[in-house]
């Protein structure tokens, strides 16, 4: 009988909403309950988890080791998304440094590769894939699953991807990993490439992992389940807790759950997963809190800017990297600016991504995911930047695609501009296009990363180290091998959390001069009413109720009716924990005169100001929005 399952993709909500910037530690006390919902799996590791924990000044290693030792402790099934040769970064590897990483992620607990690249490039996985067979030979419980990167792009047919999963099977994968970075699917699609796997490769089980910034994975998850339901297969999908999905996350496990009960078809319906709510709620708390403290890192709600983003087909996030360019955002804000005052950030990047959308067709349309996405969204930067000042928008060439377009990454889409590669050619100073060399034809990695550390006077470098040497790059007043020492040293300097503001920290009541009560201001009254946990739960209801009224979800055939069920029980539950706040503070004896302070909207240390911080933080004028459609729905 075909079962549906989830994957909890903690790693991926860590990256796509914060930036990787909260510790391994930070995670752990977050989510005391991760093992006990009932998910298949955990995504526990790859993708920055490696990178920017050494830019954040952390010891990488240590912080990868505690995670994986930590959910192996629970018995928990643990993936990591590795970017074949690439590894955890953005340079092709070796085949022994690709090996020495693989063994060394199967001794902490690793049980799952999801091996991928961005233009499903077999001879880019090659590596990792014999590196995880020979790990088994050795006696570890770890397999390759098989990524193929889809969107909705005209480079990625289901004929286009049948193909490439013979390769994926040749290399020794088991199982297929459907991955789409930026969320822009078809549903129709979907379902039949779903279908035609199953029909192909009956004895591959099938995965579907997609971000939900354009409201496109819910259904396209739920094509995915018809289509495996109706051949008997097991389908598996990825979801987040619910106090860390949406945005530019993965569906809420919550909403997902909801959607199968819910679907037509009883041959879906009755095989809902079951997971433990006691365990969601217990974790809840505390992950809102998480999400809080790190909220300055997580993109804004803007309608107009999402709809550019759509067009350009971005996962979200990436132009963040472009702030590091020294000049770029200044001269951007400068240029797009009217009537000589500034474009703020949101401006910028509308026009950013305008442009991104014009230029997909020149660059071959390269899948938008890692190093592609990053990359593809520098150059619209550059090319905006170049327009802006009279020049050709093809005037310099972002680094990346520059070594993209000469096919230092792998393979280029033959669409591409034969001009642009050219171009590329002559800012590389090179004569003819690269053509890919696979890992185990490089010259070994460790070595030359033990010369590095050596001459630096780190005599005997571990293995682990001279991985890091291999993998971290300087980028900015990032530098990979002073970083490697400072470690060594244990002289290395971490980033502290961000500091809460004022309203958010304990209280710290004191009792009158005359003994009849206690003094007491904001930081109480916040404490009472659930904390900065429940000013972010507050804040994500108000950005679901507002993308529901903004259209951005798209639900299957027959599942229609949940639009306004989710938008009727979003607000309900607002209204409710709204009008709890009196009730709450009279409970927690605070006198009325403490209460009309806390609650009068024209006093300057008021609970509505908090509120109202803690929800514009998710988009301009989401309070005010808050606000009417409660006086609306009243």
């Amino acid at each position: 009988m075909s079962k549906i399952k989830f994957q909890d993709v903690l790693r991926d909500s860590i990256q796509s909403l914060f930036g990787t910037n909260p510790s391994a530690q930070e995670i752990i006390d977050s989510y005391p309950t991760a093992h006990l919902i009932g998910t298949e799996a955990i995504q526990t590791g790859g993708g920055t988890f490696f990178d920017i924990f050494a830019k954040k000044g952390r010891n990488e290693w240590a912080e990868v080791e505690k995670l994986l030792l930590h959910f192996k402790s629970l018995g928990v099934r643990q993936s990591a998304l590795i970017r074949g040769d690439f590894l955890l970064g953005y340079e092709p590897q070796p085949y022994d440094v690709i090996r020495a990483l693989v063994f060394e992620y199967a001794s902490m607990g690793m049980n799952i590769l999801q091996n991928f690249h961005g233009l499903n490039d077999a001879a880019c996985l090659s590596g990792v894939a014999q590196a995880v067979a020979e790990a088994q030979d050795a006696g570890y419980d770890i397999i390759a699953q098989g990524t193929i990167c889809i969107e909705d792009n005209p480079n990625i047919t289901v004929a286009r991807c049948l193909a490439f999963a013979e390769e994926l099977v040749e290399l020794g994968h088991k199982g297929f990993y459907l991955k789409s970075a930026s969320g822009r699917l078809s549903a129709y699609f979907v379902y039949e490439l779903v279908s035609a796997l199953y029909k192909r490769f009956p004895d591959h089980e099938v995965h579907i992992h997609a971000h939900s910034t354009y409201g496109e994975a819910p259904v396209c998850y739920m094509a995915a389940v018809l289509a495996a339901v109706e051949l008997n297969k097991d389908i598996t999908m990825d979801v987040q807790h619910p106090a860390l999905s949406g945005s530019t996350a993965q569906p809420s496990m919550n909403k997902m759950l909801n959607l199968i009960k819910n679907y037509p078809d009883e041959r879906v319906a009755t095989k809902s997963p079951q997971l433990n709510n006691d365990a969601i709620k217990a974790s809840m708390s505390s992950l809102y809190g998480l999400r809080f403290q790190y909220r300055n890192y997580e993109s804004r709600y803007n309608s107009e800017l999402v709809e550019a983003m759509y067009y350009a087909r971005t996962p979200g996030g990436a132009s963040a990297t472009l702030k590091s360019i020294p000049g770029l955002v200044e001269n951007l804000g400068r240029l797009t600016g009217v009537n000589g005052h500034h474009a703020d950030w949101d401006q910028i990047q509308i026009a950013i991504y305008k442009m991104q959308a014009e230029i997909l067709e020149d660059l071959g349309q390269p899948t938008q995911v890692t190093p592609y996405a990053a990359n593809t969204t520098g150059q619209a930067a550059l090319s905006l930047w170049n327009q802006l000042e009279g020049r050709d928008k093809y005037h310099s060439l972002y680094p990346g695609i520059a070594d993209y377009l000469v096919g230092r990454h792998g393979k280029v889409p033959s669409s591409t501009s034969k001009k642009l590669i050219t171009k590329a050619l002559k800012q590389l100073n090179l004569k003819t296009s690269e053509k890919y060399t696979k890992a185990v034809d490089r010259p070994d990695g460790i070595p030359i990363a033990e010369e590095k550390l050596v001459e630096v006077g780190l005599l005997k470098p571990t293995l682990r180290q001279n991985i890091s040497a291999s993998l971290l790059k300087d980028s900015g007043s990032f530098k990979a091998i002073e970083h490697i020492l400072s470690v060594a040293n244990e002289c290395n300097s971490p980033d502290i959390p961000p500091q809460l503001p004022f309203y958010a920290m304990p209280p710290n009541p004191k009792i009158r001069a005359d003994g009849s009560g206690f003094n007491r201001d904001i930081r109480d009254a916040v404490s009472v009413i659930g904390g900065y946990s429940k000013l972010q739960e507050i804040a994500e209801r108000v950005l679901h109720i507002k993308q529901l009224v903004d259209r951005r979800y798209i639900f299957p055939a027959g599942e229609e009716d949940l639009e306004k069920k989710w938008l009727r029980a979003n607000i309900e539950r607002l209204r409710l924990i709204i009008e709890n706040i009196p009730l709450k503070l009279s409970k927690a004896n605070f006198t009325d005169g403490q209460k009309m302070i806390m609650l009068d909207g024209n006093n300057t240390n008021n609970i509505h100001l908090t509120i109202r911080d803690a929800v514009d933080q998710k988009g301009p004028g989401l309070y005010d929005f808050m606000i009417k459609i409660l006086e609306v729905e009243s």
